[in-house]
């Protein structure tokens, strides 16, 4: 199966990928939010994507009408007479006058959410620069939190870049693994850690990440062996940012099933790939990716 990778293609195109409709839907609604904020918000500076919209590892949602989360930062000068509930509040009043935006706001601890109904939330989260470092505003304790998702998108597209942008699909693949068999809880930032990490830079070029099945194996297997070595839940570091730990999502009961689960995904997806029949390996590949892959090359 390893020279074969059109059905992993069919399958990311017609299952797993956000559909060009609904993508088109999100960009238009940023675009008129920068298009509003960029001429009436004060210190407006510019937007950023973030999360699985700024990585470009959306899914679909389960079912067609299901909504789906999407995050965008607005970048704002500092103020100094402004506290941290001064951005939130700025940002929800200056997108309450446009009439577009008002009956779509949802004011949120972090960020101010547009609510489409029946098609996507977008997260609108005002950052701010003070000090050299880049921090979101907490509306309820009235504090700044540091970030840095730039930095974090910076790191994930290096990583995607060494496997030619397999490691994106493969991410997208493991979301929806999680999505639609519901075989375990993790959130969307820890899943693509794990999978970020698992890849280094000596795989640029090699065998291991050269097909959207290889990279799939690769991170399945390498994630499989770390978390192995890890009976008790560890902490999974921000790499951009290594104040930060991604596992405050997880308790031990829900690490021990994600850590079986990924152990008997590597096994299936390792004989998949070795598999010397691509009838044999689609039907082994089925038992992790479900029906619908590769539909129409075998019965």
């Amino acid at each position: 199966m390893t020279k074969n990778n059109r059905p992993f293609r069919e399958f990311l195109r017609y299952e797993v990928n956000l559909n060009q409709d609904r993508l088109h839907r999100l960009q238009v609604s940023v675009r008129d939010v920068n298009r509003h904020l960029k001429g009436n918000l004060p210190g407006y500076q510019r937007i950023d994507r973030q999360g699985s919209y700024g990585l470009d590892t959306l899914v679909k949602p389960v079912n067609e009408n299901d909504e789906y989360d999407a995050d965008i930062q607005v970048v704002i000068n500092p103020n100094p007479n402004w506290k941290a509930r001064d951005y939130l509040n700025a940002l929800c009043e200056t997108l309450s006058r446009e009439y577009n935006f008002a009956d779509k706001i949802e004011m949120g601890n972090r960020c101010v959410t547009l609510n489409y109904a029946g098609d996507f939330h977008l997260d609108v989260v005002p950052r701010v620069t003070r000090q050299g470092g880049h921090f979101i505003c907490n509306w309820e304790k009235d504090c700044f939190e540091e970030t840095d998702g730039t930095g974090y998108r910076n790191w994930f597209s290096e990583k995607s870049r060494i496997t030619r942008v397999n490691l994106k699909r493969a991410v997208r693949l493991l979301k929806y693994v999680r999505d639609r068999q519901h075989n375990y809880v993790a959130k969307s930032i820890l899943l693509t850690t794990l999978a970020g990490n698992a890849i280094n830079s000596s795989d640029r070029g090699t065998e291991a990440v050269r097909t959207v099945a290889n990279t799939l194996t690769t991170v399945l297997t390498r994630m499989d062996g770390y978390l192995q070595r890890h009976p008790i839940m560890p902490e999974i570091k921000n790499p951009a940012m290594l104040s930060e730990d991604f596992n405050r999502h997880w308790n031990q009961d829900r690490y021990d099933y994600f850590r079986e689960r990924v152990h008997s995904h590597a096994q299936i997806a390792q004989q998949a790939l070795a598999s010397p029949s691509i009838e044999d390996s689609i039907r082994l590949w089925r038992r992790l990716l479900g029906n619908n892959f590769g539909r129409g090359r075998i019965g």
